[in-house]
Order: C-alpha cells, then structure tokens, then sequence
C-alpha cells in the first residue's frame, strides 16, 4: 500500500460514519478493500441488491449498481490524473473473484462470480475541486455535469465525481453535504441545527476541527446565539462541543495560526455563556422556584470552575438551599 503525501484527518472518522450509514439501509459494506497489492485500498465498497437500490432512489448514492467503489479525497489527498487511473483499475479489479490463499486447493478460484463491469460503479467524492480532470482534460475523460455539483462519464463501468461545495442544498445531498466547505458548509450547518440532523452535525464537527477549525468554531458560535432556532435534541452536542472545544482546537497547529487575541476572548465568552446556560437549565428542571436575583447573579459569573461546582451541587442537592451559591448579602431595606 504506497502511502499518501500526508495523512488524511479525517479519513478515519468519514469511512467509520459512511460504513454506519449504508450498513444502517442494509447494505453490505467493506473498508480499505484490497484488490492489488501495490495499488492501495478502495476507501468503501458497497454491496447493495434491487431492494436496496430502491432504498437509494432519492439520495446522492442513486446511481450506484450491484458493486460500488466509494473513494474519499481530502483536503490533504488532492485528486491528480494519477489518481484517477488508479482508482479506475481498482474499480475494475471489484469483478474478478478472489483468490484462495496459495495452500488452499491448488490456486482455484473461490465460489464468488465474476461481476460484469456493467455492475459496477466508482464514486470519487473531491473536498477538493479536480478543475484538471472536469475542465483541462475534460474532452480526454469525457465527465458531463449531470447537477450540481455531480458529474458523471458514461461508460461500461460508471464513474462520477462528487465535489460537495457544489451541491444543492437538498435532502437527497446531505449524506456528502458534510464534505463541503465554506459558504456550503455554514449553510448545512445552520440547516443541521433548525431540523435536528445530529450524526451529520457530529461528523461536521469530528472531522472539521480537524480540516477547517476557524469555519466550524465560527459557525456554531453564530448558531448558537439563535436559540430559538435551535431544537432541544440538538443542545447536547453543541453543549459538547463547546465544552470540549477550547483545549482541542488549542492543539491544533491551524488553529494556533488563525486564531487572534480577540477570537480566544469570543471563545472563551462562548464557553462561560453555555456554563451558564447549563447551570440555569438544570436548576429550572430540579427546582419549581429558582429567584430571578439567583438567576442574575449566575449570569454574572465568570469563574467557569464556580460555575462547574455549581452544577455538581445541583446534581446531588434536594433542595435549593444545599447549594452555596456565595450569593452577596442582601442590603437591609431602609
């Protein structure tokens, strides 16, 4: 297996969420597939049957067949012509049955059938447009653009290219809208908050902490400021996420460049306004009367560790006096 320029953040993480999601249509589905030994793996293979096809019919996976080849190409993996060929000799490969090992029966195939290349199909999804391929060569390989975003070369053995940032804002899109980047991306996130999509949400987080930190920190920010918009089910991973936030994104050398003095103040407002947040929301659930001054006085504080005692006194207490909440003494009324 030849070894990619640089490690792909999150290649890991998307192959994980891909394999989840097809499995979770019933789909058979294989990682890191092997077909030459020198040629390195197909990302995902996905085995899907007549009634499983109908299951894609309105997704971004609608054009896939009996065998499907599903390569992811990263921020950091760039898609090149040599690229291409490859992964197109991979795809190929998929129709040829495998072959026991040397000690088993003399060489001889296993049961598995050949598959006809009319049964396969390669999906390359690009974080990164290949304007080489669909623009300079595009009379050498011949891909059309079929919509948004998605282009497609009709031959024997299908091929299409994915580039997300392109793609409509759709449902049948989203299981790739969390690829995208930029403008696409901040508009799938806010789309992800006001209808509860939390697995793409999450994987918008997982791999852009990684891939574009600055974009996804930003985003949610803004996001959470509209609470309105915000659906109940959808609290806890952004709870999370800016809970968990600081020291992460703080490791990150991309982070550590782009961010200023000023963004780390917002960060850290950000952070001491969802402790708040948490402290009032698990006080109002546990105690029928919370005073108005309590609540004004949690509001004002900006001791995060104060603010985390707080809920672990919340948690334990039976009622609202078992709390230390240092409020200040109370001026006698003249």
């Amino acid at each position: 297996m030849t070894p990619k320029p640089e490690h792909e953040p999150f290649d890991d993480t998307t192959k994980a969420f891909y394999q989840r999601f097809f499995k979770s249509w019933g789909l058979d589905v294989e990682t890191e597939r092997e077909v030459f030994s020198r040629s390195r793996t197909i990302d995902l293979v996905v085995i899907s049957t007549d009634a499983n096809r109908r299951k894609l019919q309105n997704s971004v996976f609608a054009h896939f067949r009996q065998l499907n080849a599903l390569e992811l190409k990263g921020i950091h993996d760039p898609f090149t012509v040599d690229d291409y060929n490859l992964i197109v000799m991979r795809a190929t490969a998929l129709g040829v049955p495998k072959y026991q090992k040397k000690s088993d029966l003399n060489h001889q195939k296993t049961k598995e059938p050949t598959q006809l290349l009319n049964e396969i199909t390669v999906t390359i999804v690009c974080v990164t447009r290949p304007d080489k391929i669909l623009n300079q060569l595009k009379q050498a390989y011949r891909f059309v653009k079929k919509e948004a975003g998605i282009y497609h070369c009709d031959e024997v053995l299908g091929k299409w290219i994915i580039h997300p940032d392109e793609l409509d804002l759709v449902p049948k899109n989203y299981p790739l809208l969390p690829l995208a980047r930029g403008d696409k991306l901040e508009q799938f996130i806010s789309l992800c908050v006001r209808e509860g999509l939390n697995d793409y949400l999450q994987l918008i987080v997982d791999i852009g902490l990684a891939t574009n930190p600055e974009l996804i920190w930003r985003k949610i920010l803004e996001v959470k400021q509209m609470k309105h918009l915000i659906r109940e089910e959808t609290w806890p991973v952004i709870d999370q996420f800016f809970r968990e936030t600081p020291e992460a994104m703080g490791k990150l050398p991309t982070f550590q460049e782009v961010l200023t003095s000023a963004q780390r103040h917002s960060l850290q407002q950000g952070e001491l306004a969802t402790e708040h947040r948490l402290v009032i929301r698990q006080l109002h659930r546990k105690f029928p009367q919370v005073p108005k001054g309590l609540l004004q006085h949690i509001e004002m504080t900006s001791d995060i560790e104060q603010l985390d005692n707080w809920l672990d006194q919340i948690m334990f207490a039976k009622e609202l006096a078992e709390i230390d909440f240092k409020m200040p003494p109370q001026k006698p009324e003249p």
